[in-house]
């Protein structure tokens, strides 16, 4: 294997690891205590979270025809979605339990703005795990290279404890490093020598 594929391998799979350092420092509830902390860990995700999606985008490049615009149109919507869910519940509601701690009222309600942002979180993982399974579909019939199929199958099933878990340590942080080693092994499929068939 060349140097220059382990490295582009490394590179679609550095997002979704740098979520996954993110996320230890994660707090597990959100309380007046770790309201800052959990606001803080999502303004650095901000911009993370959607990498994972331009890493799908990279692994398909220069790939033709309408499952891999599929592919790609899902990773986008993940992407949209993800964020949004990042916004509500990441950011929006620490904001409103240190507004209430400033008020002394403790106890605002954030629950709407967690089902709101688990709905759109949700939506966005079903829209990952679907363009990853394209994008595995995609490299295989053009490359037949069964680390597409591994690939794929690695971040279908990772996007399970991913959307249970988000990135809460340990389990969404280990969904989000299967995810990088997915994403690695559906960029190392691609053979340069490979001929379309």
């Amino acid at each position: 294997m060349s140097r220059s594929r382990l490295v582009l391998a490394l590179l679609v799979a550095l997002p979704a690891w740098a979520i996954a350092g993110l996320g230890l420092a994660h707090p597990v509830l959100l309380t007046p205590e770790t309201a800052e902390r959990w606001r803080f860990a999502h303004l650095a995700l901000l911009p993370v979270f959607p990498l994972v999606a331009a890493s799908l985008w990279a692994v398909l490049r220069a790939e033709p025809g309408a499952a891999s615009w599929a592919a790609r149109g899902l990773a986008l919507a993940y992407a949209v979605l993800y964020g949004a869910l990042d916004s509500i519940a990441g950011i929006g509601a620490p904001q409103q339990v240190i507004r209430g701690a400033e008020r002394g009222d403790p106890r605002v309600p954030i629950e709407d703005l967690f089902e709101i942002g688990d709905i759109l979180g949700r939506l966005g993982v079903y829209a990952l795990a679907a363009a990853a399974a394209l994008t595995a579909l995609v490299l295989f019939a053009r490359f037949r290279s069964p680390l597409s199929l591994a690939g794929g199958a690695v971040v279908v099933v990772a996007c399970y404890p991913f959307l249970r878990h988000h990135v809460f340590p340990p389990r969404g942080v280990l969904a989000m490093v299967a995810i990088g080693l997915g994403l690695a092994l559906l960029e190392l499929s691609r053979r340069p020598t490979a001929v379309r068939g």
